[in-house]
């Protein structure tokens, strides 16, 4: 049984975790991160396999985002995830390796970030690493939540990681030196298989108000770094097959795997991807960045009568493009068919890509037994009690705006049956409660906060456990404090009311855009008091009457609490501020994190109440068609459809291109029957159960879904 080293003597005391087989690291204790050169674990070229063969098929396997499900759980509604969990990837590896024992295995980065994984950071090595390290991982790309910690957190585990850690794009700021080799070469039975690494350029805006997250390094253009790490092992190791291991969606910033794709798809052979939690078998053709589906059950499988033959007559035309989804339930697979050459040379004869879902697949237990005492520590620290809940923290007590009941689990993940959350449509103190601490900590009189799950709610005499900060704030964003004019307000507010689509004549919801992730809509508090008109065109919606107990002035000055994605990613991009408008940093405080802020607040009460005066529901903002009089409301009391949707009798399409957040995104509509369809699950005597109400509504069923 193996031990885990442990850095920090806190974590010593309440976790002695030892394993099964001997401590996984066996490089070089001088192999470590030293500033100015390039952190190499590996030879350029790694052998697996030395066969004497004329034709082979190479199998390369890829997980992504995963985000700390080592285990198929989420620890912030302490509840098992049957579609997660490298436990499950485990299980589809070993049937793989069956086939193939060399196969190459990948990981395209966010790995140590997320359900509960920060419990975990003062480790020698963080267990996530030291789970790729268990199932024999041969590369780890880092992505971009990799820098959401001090860079030493980061440093340490490449540094413990065996495998080959690669990135094209990050460099040292002293001398422009690689942080990491760009590509690793495997020569599999004779054949060399290039593979190049990526991490989003856009890491020193997300971590603005941490630069010590990425001190001394520098983040370059994606296409360039990779187009010039492509070419460089080209014309050193000419390559028979080159693949793409991008932590990057397909249309980020402008320069996402598409437009890659579409520029050096006569050198790609496939890429695989991460970043956009998608699960997607796609083809871009050179010198158009767009993808084209090739897929049959939604990204599954690979459609050939779609993709034709791949091989080395047409494989400069296109690049086959593939996505395993997140946490870990999908394994990407590409299977490269190649046979020599009378001159003996590989040439490629197919290539064949799949996500291998992990739905059905149970967890493979020698791992689960591995890593007991992680998950154990992990559902003890989310199931602690903190103190009570006093009231419901939404009006009704349940989340959805429709039904009144919080989330179920369908084919798509956690969801409401409505996909609309009172929160976001109304004011409420369970936003109210992230707002307040926001506002307190900060000293600023107005906060922006968003509802990052909707899973999140807090009921009338619950327990209050730990698990329900994670749950309402998920990520690890710090708080920043900003100086702000009232124009530049005001465009922040447009932005983020962008998330809902046009209101049109008889809808009896609002939906949602779905090209806007619900992490990007904010809604706003404090001393501050607006309306939204939805029947008005996105960046024309807000309408700002008092902000500290003025009339609101475009010219004056505001002070904003909002978090550091925010800040970076919107805010200094955006020139909404500059760094020099920050008044407030939590960055160095006792408790940096907005989510560890709650918690501490909930602890020192021993509760929390929404007859707090701080959380007392103020109503300073609505959206005008939800109001009393509003086109919504007044449609919803003369209509026969708003009833039945209530009653679960009908059901609204979900939109699932939105992949972290499927929902609506065309409105039930009493003027429009396609809006909606029957919930055959639905007995008018009353006597279908919850769950096969729920159920009934599931993607899988939707006459829209074309699987």
């Amino acid at each position: 049984m193996r031990k885990f080293k442990i850095l920090s003597l806190s974590l010593a005391v309440s976790i002695a975790l030892v394993g099964c087989n001997d401590d996984h690291h066996h490089h070089d204790d001088n192999n470590k991160v030293i500033d100015g050169q390039t952190l190499t674990h590996t030879p350029e070229v790694v052998s697996k396999g030395d066969q004497q063969v004329n034709k082979q098929t190479i199998t390369l396997a890829a997980t992504s985002d995963l985000h700390g499900r080592l285990r198929g759980y989420d620890y912030a509604i302490d509840a098992e995830d049957k579609h997660a969990g490298l436990t499950r990837i485990a299980t589809i590896l070993e049937q793989q390796r069956l086939l193939d024992p060399n196969l190459i295995l990948l990981d395209i980065g966010d790995t140590v970030q997320g359900n509960s994984a920060q419990l975990f950071n003062d480790m020698e090595t963080h267990p996530m690493i030291d789970a790729l390290q268990y199932l024999n991982y041969d590369l780890w790309v880092p992505g971009n939540h990799e820098f959401n910690f001090d860079r030493s957190f980061l440093d340490r585990n490449l540094e413990n990681f065996d495998g080959a850690v690669i990135s094209s794009n990050i460099k040292w700021e002293s001398n422009n030196a690689n942080y990491l080799r760009g590509f690793q070469i495997y020569n599999v039975n004779g054949c060399k298989v290039a593979v190049i690494g990526l991490t989003p350029s856009y890491v020193p805006n997300w971590e603005a108000s941490a630069p010590e997250h990425f001190k001394g390094l520098k983040f370059e253009d994606e296409l360039n770094a990779t187009r010039a790490v492509v070419d460089d092992v080209i014309a050193r190791h000419q390559p028979d097959i080159i693949v793409g291991a991008l932590h990057l969606g397909r249309t980020d910033q402008g320069v996402g795997v598409y437009n890659i794709a579409a520029e050096l798809a006569d050198k790609f052979d496939v890429i695989m991807a991460g970043h956009e939690h998608a699960t997607y078998i796609e083809t871009v053709k050179k010198g158009e960045p767009t993808g084209n589906d090739i897929s049959v059950k939604s990204g599954l499988v690979e459609d050939k009568a779609k993709s034709g033959k791949y091989d080395d007559s047409n494989r400069q035309g296109s690049v086959k493009i593939i996505e395993p989804g997140k946490w870990g339930s999908d394994l990407a697979m590409a299977k490269i068919d190649v046979e020599k050459d009378a001159s003996g040379k590989w040439k490629i004869v197919d290539t064949t890509l799949s996500n291998l879902d992990t739905k059905e697949i149970a967890e493979n237990q020698n791992m689960v037994d591995e890593y007991q005492d992680i998950h154990d520590r992990s559902v003890e620290d989310a199931r602690e009690t903190l103190g009570k809940v006093d009231g419901d923290f939404v009006n009704g007590g349940g989340a959805d705006e429709a039904t009144n009941d919080d989330y179920f689990v369908d084919d798509l993940g956690t969801r409401l049956y409505s996909t609309i959350h009172k929160a976001k449509v109304q004011d409420s103190a369970l936003i109210d409660l992230i707002q307040f601490i926001e506002r307190e900590k900060s000293g600023a009189t107005i906060s922006a906060a968003a509802l990052f799950s909707d899973t999140s709610n807090l009921r009338d005499s619950q327990d209050y456990q730990r698990k329900d900060s994670a749950n309402l704030y998920k990520y690890d964003n710090a708080l920043i404090g900003v100086n702000i004019t009232g124009a530049h307000l005001k465009e922040y507010m447009e932005w983020s009311y962008n998330y809902f689509n046009t209101y049109k004549e008889g809808d009896l919801t609002v939906s949602f855009n779905p090209e806007v992730q619900a992490y990007n809509y904010d809604l706003f508090d404090g001393a501050i008091e607006y309306t939204v008109d939805l029947t008005k065109p996105a960046g024309d919606r807000v309408d700002i009457t008092l902000v500290d107990g003025k009339a609101f002035d475009p010219n004056a000055t505001y002070k904003l609490a909002l978090n550091s994605y925010r800040f970076g990613t919107q805010g200094v991009t955006n020139g909404w501020f500059t760094k020099d408008d920050v008044f407030y940093d939590s960055s160095d405080a006792t408790v940096p994190a907005i989510r560890d802020m709650i918690t501490a607040y909930v602890t020192e009460h021993n509760g929390i109440s929404i007859n707090d005066e701080h959380l007392n529901t103020t109503n300073n903002w609505q959206i005008k068609q939800l109001a009393p009089n509003g086109e919504i409301t007044k449609n919803r009391a003369n209509s026969d459809i708003w009833k039945q949707f209530t009653h679960q009798q009908l059901c609204i399409h979900i939109n699932p291109d939105n992949v972290k957040y499927p929902s609506i995104s065309h409105a039930l509509n009493m003027n429009d029957p396609t809006s909606y369809f029957e919930n055959k699950a639905y007995k008018a005597d009353g006597s279908a159960t919850k769950e096969a109400l729920n159920l009934g509504c599931s993607w899988t069923v939707d006459p829209n879904n074309k699987i």
